[in-house]
Order: structure tokens, then C-alpha cells, then sequence
């Protein structure tokens, strides 16, 4: 009876978040779609359906992450992104991106649609591990097999585990330099929490810019941003101690949960 009243009640709690999750792609549908142009080279397109009678000012990230079976801490990310407007109805192609395919690696691929102010409205991701059929296999069967072998991750409410997802919308060559430190840093920690951590350059005072690093909806460290190799080290280095700690007050709220 116990067991079937905390059921119940972490049914009742994940209510919000199923509905929330539901949300997506409704009015924007993003899409990823796949081509195998040879034996060990793939064509991702992502693309963009707009599903209102309106037009919609957006922005996309189209992101490639391949890491060895054996080696999950050994990521390669290339990231995609642009500006774009879709008027009513509109389908259209976003960014073409070409990988080599290796039997030995996991590659998620992971579009994300914002709108103004950057909420999420679209989001799709597939999930390959590798080759599914041996190299000399006929070209026609790689594409079936491969098909076969693109899965969608059903372990969350809606389909989407995006675990070590660091996504950038920065603005000057320092702010890339910084989000390229803090990145490196994630990996060699190999912190791969289960939220987004977003990092964003925007207008300062004067003709400064600040930084702004955000997981989920927390902003975990924000500062002013000087292009100064040695300082951008010292806030990279802050930055990812401040995510660290809110990984871990997250694992503690949960076990917090649990054990009442």
C-alpha cells in the first residue's frame, strides 16, 4: 500500500513536466533527416516547419556529438547555428552537415528551434551507434540497416536525454574563446549532467559585453566579459565550479525527495 501511495505521488509530481514536455513542436517542427552518401559518410540536414498561420523570428542549433563506445568522456561536438524567418506554413532547410561514420562510435544529433526569447518550440534528436552492417555491405542495405539502426531515446517524457549538452549563442571571438575553455573543461571533468548548459553573450554597459552561463533555468555565473587569455581561464574555471555545484544540489534535492 506504501509503494503504491509513492506511486501516486511522484506520478502526480511529474504531471507538469509531461505536460510541458507534450509542448514541443507544435508550433514549430523540427526535423532531423538523414542520407548515406557512401560507405562511411553521412548527410544530416535539419530542418524547420512552421505550423502557424503567423510569421516566426528563429533561431536554430544543429548539434553533432560523437564520443567512442569505450571512451564516453572522449566527445567531439560541432555545432551549427543561424538566424532565420519562416512564414506561415513554411518548411525549410536549415544546415547541411557531413560526418564520417565509425562502427566504434555513439553520435547524438540534436536540432533545437527557439523563438525570441530563446524558449524552446521545436527539438529533434537521433541517437547512432554505429555501423550496423559490415563495410562491403551493398550501399542499399547500409541506408536500410542504418535507418534501422537511428533511434529515438524514450527514457525521458519526451524522448529527449540530453545529457552533456553545452550550447552556445556568443557573439565575439572572446566569447567564443571563453565558451571553447569552459567546454574543454566539462569534458576533462566529465561532468555530462542530464540539463542544458547554455552560454550567452549580450549587451553590457558601455560597449562591453557580459557572459551569462545557464543550466535549465539557473544562471550559475554571470560576468563582464574581458578578452585577456588568463581571465577568460579564471571565469571558465569559476564557471564550471559553480555547474558543478548545481549538479550536485540537484542529486541532493532528489535524495532529499526520496528519502521522505
Amino acid at each position: 500500500m506504501i509503494k503504491n501511495t509513492h506511486r501516486f505521488l511522484i506520478a502526480i509530481a511529474l504531471l507538469p513536466f509531461i505536460c510541458l514536455a507534450q509542448l514541443y513542436n507544435k508550433e514549430v517542427q523540427a526535423s532531423i533527416n538523414l542520407k548515406v552518401q557512401n560507405n562511411n559518410t553521412l548527410q544530416i540536414v535539419g530542418s524547420a516547419h512552421n505550423k502557424t498561420k503567423i510569421n516566426q523570428s528563429l533561431r536554430y542549433v544543429l548539434s553533432v556529438i560523437k564520443s567512442d563506445k569505450n571512451n564516453t568522456a572522449n566527445k567531439n561536438k560541432n555545432d551549427q547555428e543561424g538566424r532565420f524567418v519562416l512564414s506561415p506554413s513554411d518548411k525549410t532547410n536549415l544546415s547541411n552537415i557531413t560526418i564520417n561514420i565509425n562502427e566504434k562510435d555513439r553520435t547524438i544529433i540534436l536540432l533545437l528551434i527557439y523563438d525570441e526569447e530563446d524558449k524552446i518550440l521545436g527539438k529533434d534528436r537521433k541517437v547512432l551507434k554505429g555501423l550496423a552492417v559490415e563495410m562491403n555491405t551493398d550501399l542499399n542495405k547500409i541506408q536500410s540497416s542504418y535507418t534501422e539502426d537511428v533511434k529515438e531515446d524514450t527514457s525521458d517524457t519526451d524522448g529527449f536525454v540530453m545529457r552533456g549538452m553545452v550550447i552556445q549563442d556568443t557573439k565575439t571571438k572572446a566569447g567564443s574563446d571563453f565558451y571553447n575553455m569552459y567546454y574543454t573543461m566539462y569534458l576533462s571533468k566529465s561532468i555530462d549532467g542530464d540539463e542544458i548548459v547554455k552560454i550567452t553573450e549580450e549587451l553590457a554597459i558601455g560597449m562591453n559585453t557580459q557572459i551569462k552561463v545557464q543550466v535549465a533555468n539557473e544562471v550559475v555565473a554571470q560576468f563582464i566579459l574581458n578578452p585577456r587569455n588568463q581571465y577568460l581561464k579564471d571565469m571558465a574555471d569559476f564557471s564550471i565550479y559553480r555547474t558543478i555545484g548545481y549538479f550536485e544540489r540537484k542529486i541532493q534535492n532528489k535524495g532529499q525527495i526520496i528519502r521522505y
